[in-house]
């Protein structure tokens, strides 16, 4: 039995069918909730489309990911998993972020340089392993606790389009909770 769902909203087809093909490959078993957003544009926010389908996520754990992420390795998602098992119930825990303090963005993915056609490490500044705070996850590859998700959805006035959403999330927990809501990274 799965205790993590993964939801990703897409507006295409193939990149969300190679998506959904990593997902399978790991071994972490979980749960997939695909929001397709191709023909009938349904949404115009991802935040909308994501606060749309948390009441049918049944897991302990939420994860929300871009159509265009892959996952090398079969144990990627496990590992995910058991760090946010590690983390508090109003934390976010992301693959890309960024942190006041020092300039530039974290990451612990590799991307597709479009010039070059080689994958390339995203980010400024690279940590190898463990857990490390930050102040914002990137919207790419970030999750936490159901509960935590469904107590505080996405804000859809402020977020009313496709980007800063994971952001406003990690700052909104931040604000509302003192002795909590981290948001962290995974590297």
């Amino acid at each position: 039995m799965s205790n993590v769902t993964i939801v990703s909203c897409y507006n295409n087809e193939k990149m969300y069918q190679d998506f959904v093909s990593t997902l399978k490959a790991q071994t972490c078993p979980c749960e997939i909730i695909g929001i397709d957003n191709r023909g009938n544009k349904a949404f115009t926010s991802c935040a909308g489309a994501y606060n749309s389908v948390i009441e049918r996520v049944r897991t302990k754990y939420v994860i929300y990911s871009h159509q265009d992420i892959l996952l090398k390795g079969s144990d990627c998602l496990e590992k995910f998993v058991g760090f946010l098992e590690g983390l508090g119930r109003e934390d976010i825990l992301g693959v890309a972020g960024v942190r006041f303090d020092v300039p530039g963005t974290y990451a612990n993915f590799m991307h597709l340089n479009k010039a070059t056609g080689e994958m390339v490490k995203a980010g400024w500044n690279q940590f190898e392993g463990g857990i490390m705070e930050c102040d914002t996850v990137d919207e790419c590859f970030f999750g936490g606790r159901t509960e935590h998700f469904r107590e505080n959805p996405f804000d859809e006035v402020v977020c009313d389009d496709w980007h800063l959403y994971a952001a406003e999330a990690c700052l909104n927990t931040k604000s509302n909770y003192v002795k909590g809501g981290r948001a962290c990274l995974y590297l």
